[in-house]
């Protein structure tokens, strides 16, 4: 019957690739603009990498440009140029379709061979002998729905955060270590420039096996927001892949 052979193709392959990806190198948390760039990276250097995403869609806050309007912009086309996407030049800025910007990073993500996990939430961290080494997942229906239902666990060598303005894995590590971050996960005002630097600059291990990219640095370094302006969120994910991929050698087996 053809509806058996539908739902057993889906449910074989998932487990397949959930199987394959209980243990990573990488677990990237969130795929947004850095998580994507930071995967495809990764996947590229041929390091096995997960991006988990509550959401039904990848993208994080690219889709809808600025208000609504899918229109986004960058400073630079390098990154955006190796993604083969289309771009227009006004002044000192790339002008991109907001819908191709988010298609064109998943894409090429996935073509690399990073797996792509949404509707899946993370609720916790594994954390032993000081060092983060995995993250604890449930489904994000079951944790809107508020269901009393235990999650479990995907490992890796490496945590990324790149869950955007919350830094949602850094606020769970921060929550039991508050010594950590003792101003706290909070962004400062808007101002393009500064904050498209310290993206940059600032993006990194924060503890050991747990790193930041994207609006996370802002978030967990107080750094002013920047709007719809995505080129340092992309240079962001991969200043912190290139930074994964030099200390391969130092991974625990």
């Amino acid at each position: 019957m053809i509806e058996i052979d539908i739902s057993r193709a889906i449910l074989e392959e998932y487990q397949r690739k959930l199987l394959d990806h209980l243990e990573n190198d990488v677990v990237i948390v969130g795929a947004g603009p850095a998580g994507l760039t930071a995967g495809y990276y990764l996947s590229k250097a041929g390091l096995k990498t997960a991006i988990i995403e509550r959401k039904l869609s990848t993208g994080g806050g690219i889709w809808g440009g600025a208000a609504g309007y899918n229109i986004v912009v960058t400073q630079d086309s390098e990154i955006p140029d190796e993604f083969e996407m289309t771009s227009k030049k006004q002044k000192d800025l790339y002008i991109y379709d907001a819908v191709e910007f988010a298609t064109a990073l998943a894409f090429k993500a996935k073509k690399a061979g990073t797996a792509v996990f949404n509707l899946m939430e993370v609720e916790d961290i594994i954390l032993k002998t000081d060092r983060i080494e995995g993250v604890v997942v449930n489904s994000t229906a079951i944790a809107m729905g508020g269901l009393h239902v235990d999650p479990f666990c995907i490992a890796s060598k490496v945590v990324l955060d790149t869950t955007g303005h919350p830094s949602e894995v850094v606020g769970m590590l921060t929550r039991r270590k508050p010594d950590l971050l003792p101003k706290g996960i909070q962004e400062s005002f808007m101002d393009v420039n500064a904050g498209e630097a310290g993206v940059v600059n600032n993006a990194g291990e924060i503890f050991p096996g747990l790193y930041v990219a994207g609006m996370s640095v802002c978030a967990v370094y107080n750094l002013p927001r920047m709007g719809p302006i995505f080129g340092g969120m992309l240079k962001s994910g991969k200043k912190v892949a290139e930074m994964i991929v030099k200390k391969r050698k130092s991974f625990r087996k």
